[in-house]
């Protein structure tokens, strides 16, 4: 998504001159909703809170207004733009910045749909906090997160505007309808908090649903199995196949799950082998992960690898 600029800025109307001109039309495949109200990007950019130590990445960037509420906040900022005539204007609205990066590509774009490759590569490089901050498409909302969390050098917080279910499933509870693998993936590593919700009303054009800004947070006890990128790569397969079919008891779903690891002769204990995927909390889903590891002839299959 995109969105307006805080107090000062010129008038929409001068911008959707400027995407006229060039013969943009926002698409709703790719969420391309520009938000009207101008002290939103302010607020969400205040909660990210970086600093001339931090490094920042933006995913989504539009016509740059977050850009322009981040950019003398960050030490660093790479802006990342699928869509060439909106970085186009971007960077021209906000050429007096020298400490932006802009990056013309799929968020998504890596091998296997993973991160595009410049975006792993600043955040090895960041030395001080990595901040990820965004108006994310409601498209690949999901999916850029689960990259996310699994980069070499895990995001220290991570502030985004979702669309609100997506939002309440991240957050959802063990045992819940809408707990599920991105559910479990997600607390694993980050503490989640819905900041606010945002209505379809300050969108043009409007989305049919509310959207949600979220705060995830780097867990400060974050298992030690997890702090390396080759780990958690293998734990976000084996809850991906373990919530495959998420109504069959673990007994089942669990050998699939190593299966897929190549993780073999993996013995689940008989107290969980009658629970299924969606009753284990964030923690059993990392030991439960840990014992297929542990007790299976584990190989290094080429889906888990980073």
């Amino acid at each position: 998504m995109t969105s307006d600029a805080p107090g000062g800025r010129d008038p929409f109307s001068r911008y959707r001159d400027q995407l006229s001109a060039v013969g943009f039309k926002p698409s709703t495949t790719r969420g391309q909703n520009f938000l009207l109200d101008p002290s939103l990007h302010r607020w969400i950019a205040e909660q990210a809170g970086p600093t001339e130590a931090d490094t920042v990445v933006e995913i989504g960037v539009g016509l740059g207004f977050l850009t322009r509420e981040l950019a003398p906040r960050a030490g660093q900022l790479l802006a990342v733009e699928i869509e060439p005539r909106l970085l186009t204007i971007a960077k021209r609205e906000l050429a007096a910045h020298d400490n932006v990066e802009w990056l013309e590509a799929d968020a998504l774009g890596g091998l296997g749909r993973s991160l595009a490759p410049r975006i792993a590569e600043v955040a090895e490089a960041c030395t001080g906090r990595l901040l990820v901050v965004a108006n994310l498409p409601y498209s690949v909302s999901g999916p850029l997160l689960a990259e996310l969390a699994q980069l070499r050098r895990m995001p220290d917080r991570i502030v985004v505007l979702v669309q609100k279910e997506l939002g309440q499933r991240i957050a959802a509870k063990c045992g819940t309808p809408i707990y599920g693998g991105l559910s479990g993936l997600m607390q694993s590593m980050f503490v989640s908090r819905s900041l606010r919700d945002v209505s379809p009303s300050v969108f043009r054009p409007r989305p049919k649903v509310w959207s949600s800004v979220i705060a995830l947070d780097r867990r400060e006890d974050l298992p030690g199995a997890l702090e390396r990128e080759g780990p958690r790569r293998r734990f976000a397969l084996f809850v991906r196949k373990l919530f495959g079919q998420r109504r069959k008891a673990l007994r089942r779903t669990f050998a699939l799950a190593c299966d897929a690891l190549g993780c073999e002769g993996a013995v689940i204990d008989a107290q969980l082998a009658t629970k299924r995927a969606e009753e284990l909390k964030p923690d059993e889903l990392v030991a439960l992960w840990q014992c297929c590891e542990q007790t299976g002839g584990a190989k290094a299959p080429d889906e888990a690898r980073p």
